[in-house]
């Protein structure tokens, strides 16, 4: 790209900022310069680069390529004057502010290249990094097995890494370094067998060995760990593809490709936690699609098929990215609206199910039901939406021959059908 934009800081987030962050300050930011809701000119070249922002960070393999490129242009760069007199400059006391500044710097940017290097598994690089008292005391081989060993129990994913404390003269696994840095370093884990995620906190030095900033390990022996990581490999259940793929199938309606119940509740209950850690409003609505027969003797088998997949395409189409959809049973869709008041969920709902009555082959009755969402088992929550929900009324007595002819009528240089379109082309409902 010729001119960088700094999608970070259009969306005010963090550049390591977690995926839930982003889709938060994407739903705030939406809120306050969507056209519908901010009348002011500037809004909608503001929701236009908040929308181009959140396309490219907010989905995982774009922001990857996305985050490289932000990086080079966001590197540190060295200072460089060409009008200061030189013997000022050496007859100039140094800053300690300064001086105190720069090392940090430096020790944190040693200690994120080597958390770089081992998520990456590029371990030989990251053994680089060590103090020269650990390079003597653990070799290379064992350095690389333990490394592989942990990485069949665990896997490492986002670290952040935040300055603590300095100590001066300090005695650190037997050598006394000049100056030594201490930070804490956030971790998101994986277990592989369990694929379950945690988060945890560690404690890591680094040291100046005289020549460079180098990270302190600290072991003098790894073998013990190195043993205890295999064991563990070897204690814990294997996993079963096969039993994996099926379970991943099992999440997904086949028909339309939405969640299916079990996905939907898996999704739901994580955004459940969020809105109470935040105290965020959610609304749940469902949608149950009932086809009508011409025939009622001899009803067409796949009806009900075309008319849900009809309605999966509009809803999928039209319902925000934030927003949770899925297929609960054969003839009724959920809806989750995060960050949502119920009665701005009826609104939105209305929206949606407007552009399912368009259809003129296809012939079958909506009822829908809305209700706000707290705590307590998802599944049970949308089965009692299900039972409140109502028959959607359809405007009775419209010639659907004159309302097409009504709209090719010309007001000025539009159409009506392009005045009644314009506020259709939006995704969000807000």
């Amino acid at each position: 790209m010729n001119k960088h934009v700094d999608f970070y800081k259009t969306l005010q987030v963090h550049h390591d900022a977690g995926q839930d962050i982003i889709d938060a300050a994407y739903r705030c930011l939406s809120k306050m310069y969507h056209p519908d809701v901010n009348k002011s000119p500037m809004a909608v070249e503001r929701m236009k680069d908040i929308n181009i922002a959140y396309g490219v960070i907010g989905d995982s393999r774009r922001r990857r390529e996305y985050h490289a490129e932000w990086m080079k242009c966001n590197a540190v760069k060295p200072l460089t004057s060409t009008m200061i007199n030189r013997e000022t400059q050496q007859n100039a006391a140094p800053d300690p502010a300064k001086e105190a500044k720069k090392e940090e710097e430096a020790a944190t940017r040693v200690l994120d290249e080597f958390f770089c290097e081992t998520v990456n598994e590029r371990w030989e690089s990251a053994y680089q990094r060590l103090t020269k008292i650990d390079v003597d005391n653990i070799p290379m081989e064992d350095f690389l097995e333990w490394k592989k060993a942990v990485s069949h129990v665990y896997k490492l994913g986002n670290y952040k890494i935040t300055y603590f404390r300095k100590y001066t003269n300090c005695d650190y696994a037997g050598v006394v370094y000049p100056t030594i840095y201490q930070f804490s370093v956030g971790l998101t884990e994986m277990q592989i067998s369990t694929k379950q995620i945690s988060e945890e906190n560690t404690q890591k030095y680094v040291a100046y060995d005289g020549s460079a900033w180098r990270v302190c390990l600290g072991y003098t022996d790894l073998k013990p760990t190195i043993m205890k990581f295999k064991f563990l490999a070897q204690a814990l259940p294997k996993v079963d593809k096969d039993d994996v793929f099926m379970k991943a199938i099992t999440k997904v309606d086949l028909l339309t490709g939405l969640y299916s119940l079990s996905g939907f509740a898996e999704q739901a209950e994580r955004e459940m936690l969020r809105s109470q850690r935040y105290g965020n409003p959610l609304s749940l609505s469902v949608v149950t699609i009932k086809p009508s027969s011409k025939n009622e003797e001899s009803p067409d088998e796949n009806q009900l098929d075309a008319c849900i997949s009809y309605v999966a395409e509009i809803l999928c189409t039209n319902v925000r990215k934030t927003d949770l959809i899925g297929r609960c049973n054969p003839s009724s869709f959920s809806i989750l609206f995060t960050e949502t008041k119920p009665e701005d969920a009826v609104s939105a709902l209305e929206k949606l199910l407007e552009r399912c009555d368009t259809d003129e082959y296809l012939n079958y009755e909506i009822y829908s039901a809305c209700v706000p969402v707290y705590k307590g088992n998802i599944e049970q929550i949308i089965a009692s939406a299900l039972e409140k929900t109502v028959i959607r009324e359809r405007e009775s007595g419209i010639d659907w021959n004159e309302q097409t002819e009504h709209l090719r009528t010309r007001l000025g240089k539009y159409k009506l059908s392009d005045i009644l379109g314009f506020n259709k082309k939006g995704k969000n409902h807000f």
